[in-house]
């Protein structure tokens, strides 16, 4: 009959419903697919969420260690300070090592700078021999000792040409200024840093206070004093605290550090530095030989 419904499209209720055509199969194959590929990708999200977090968890925690070595390094400098300013300061000895309040590990190293070459002062000649130890080339150590002699006259000039500016003024202020110096690479001004200073006044330095280290790269010979120098009970100090926490963590802090009268206080911080490994530093002290020794009661001890 024209226009009736296809005979192959009648069904009677009690036949079987026939198979599922090819276009459904591959409609369904393919919302399988999807619904497997959504659950890896949430897994692989959440793997990724959980590894992340934990990420910035141990990041956190890293930083607070960080924060809290650091906090006992510049509590060791401070240390230091009561230590020279201890009424039995003569009998100090420095490295101090022991263990802080925290239990972190600390050696606490002095060093006067009257032992250093002033940058300000130092004649061209010893100069020229500490440049060209710390970078082995004698020309270059020649040129860079040229150059900081014509960074201090510069400096001069200004200040004598300058109607209010004080008639003493030193050139260098701090030795972060070597930096400026051309010919002073970041490694070479990493190396001497710890060889100069701008509160000296010497033209050369006091070989009684210098360091084995200093006394080597100048070529001098060691003092012939049987007896150790002792601690400095005044002028200016570099304090250098090398602080490792329980878990690894290290930092070195270092100040410069003026003791004695000034402007009634009785000590005054310079300068606040972030200091290096030295290569010739030794290992750190074994826990045994602190296990006994508290950084606070050997300052308590020396004013008792």
């Amino acid at each position: 009959m024209a226009g009736g419904p296809h005979p192959q499209s009648l069904r009677l209720p009690w036949e079987p419903v026939s198979a599922a055509t090819p276009r459904a199969r591959s409609r369904a194959g393919f919302a399988l697919i999807a619904v497997v590929w959504s659950l890896g990708l949430i897994s692989l999200l959440s793997v990724a969420l959980i590894v992340g977090a934990r990420y910035r968890a141990r990041i956190s925690s890293n930083d607070t260690s960080v924060a809290a070595t650091e906090l006992a390094a510049e509590s060791a400098v401070h240390v230091a300070i009561l230590t020279l300013l201890a009424p039995g300061a003569s009998k100090a000895e420095f490295p101090l090592t022991c263990r802080m309040p925290g239990g972190e590990r600390a050696t606490i190293a002095m060093e006067e700078e009257t032992g250093k070459v002033d940058l300000n002062t130092a004649s061209l000649a010893v100069l020229a021999r500490l440049f060209t130890s710390l970078t082995g080339d004698q020309s270059l150590g020649a040129r860079i000792a040229a150059r900081v002699v014509e960074f201090r006259d510069q400096a001069r000039a200004k200040t004598t040409n300058a109607a209010t500016a004080a008639p003493n003024t030193p050139a260098f202020t701090t030795i972060m200024q070597l930096d400026t110096i051309e010919g002073v690479s970041p490694s070479m001004f990493r190396r001497a840093i710890r060889f100069v200073t701008v509160r000296s006044g010497r033209p050369e330095p006091d070989p009684e206070a210098a360091t084995p280290a200093m006394l080597r790269l100048l070529g001098a010979q060691p003092p012939q004093s049987p007896a150790g120098r002792g601690v400095l009970l005044g002028g200016s100090v570099t304090i250098r605290a090398d602080v490792t926490a329980s878990n690894g963590t290290r930092f070195i802090r270092e100040a410069l550090v003026s003791i004695g009268p000034d402007n009634g206080r009785s000590y005054v911080i310079r300068e606040w530095r972030h200091g290096d490994i030295a290569p010739d530093q030794p290992e750190q002290v074994d826990d045994r030989m602190l296990a006994s020794r508290d950084c606070l009661q050997s300052v308590k001890h020396l004013g008792s």
